[in-house]
């Protein structure tokens, strides 16, 4: 394709996509997240429509799994929610139940509700215009018919080919925010602010980290769950 044939089709698709209106989506969702008791048969989700235009959403669970340092989805039959397909009206709420089909279990349950707002019907003869439609993934725990206080997680760090890998031996998921790399002479290097993300029980995850950040003696720490105070991950074993 010649230069100018390619700038004249920049230049159109550009003209377009100004041309077209854009909406944004006004779907939102509460909470963020759910933590079932071990005898909890249902929790609730609160969907709500902010905007001027009827919304549609459609409400899905998995199982969530961690597989080779990597998050991995599986279609269930453990936890439904209900109702899956909803049509919310301006400014209305909708109530979405997540309801649990099996007996307790020894060991804690992980599943993710998927929450999809879907394109919305475009009348004939209307000109259709661009739409950012969200999806929100919420974190489902089922903690595990024991509450001893060893159900927790039990963590260890390693930094290796510019990966963090956290493994996981506890009982218990551990949700990692606020890492840094503390190095010789407590010198500290922040690797993420926020929620860096989470190792379910008996799982071990990895994320890419700066080639030189975690050089010399030292060890990560990381707020893990709901603590205050951030909480130094022992080094692993694993080669």
């Amino acid at each position: 394709m010649k230069l100018g044939l390619l700038f004249k089709s920049c230049v159109l698709a550009i003209g377009l996509c100004l041309t077209m209106p854009v909406s944004a989506s006004s779907l939102q969702v509460s909470p963020t997240g759910l933590d079932m008791r071990a005898n909890q048969t249902s929790d609730a989700l609160t969907l709500t429509n902010t905007g001027s235009a009827p919304v549609r959403a459609q409400v899905q669970v998995f199982l969530w799994r961690q597989v080779d340092g990597k998050d991995v989805l599986e279609p269930t039959r453990d936890i439904v929610a209900t109702p899956a397909m909803l049509n919310i009206a301006p400014g209305a709420k909708q109530l979405v139940r997540v309801v649990r089909l099996t007996p307790p279990s020894d060991n804690e349950g992980t599943y993710r509700v998927i929450v999809s707002e879907l394109p919305a019907a475009t009348p004939q003869g209307s000109k259709a215009g661009l739409t950012f439609l969200l999806k929100y993934s919420l974190p489902v725990f089922i903690a595990p018919v024991s509450q001893a206080n060893a159900i927790q997680p039990k963590l260890t760090a390693r930094a290796h080919d510019a990966v963090l890998e956290v493994a996981n031996t506890g009982r218990q998921h551990a949700r990692l925010s606020q890492v840094w790399w503390v190095g010789p002479g407590n010198q500290r290097r922040e690797l993420n602010p926020g929620l860096l993300g989470y190792v379910l029980p008996g799982e071990t995850m990895r994320w890419p980290i700066p080639a030189a950040m975690a050089t010399g003696n030292g060890h990560f720490e990381a707020v893990i769950n709901d603590d205050h105070d951030a909480t130094a991950l022992p080094p692993s074993s694993s080669p």
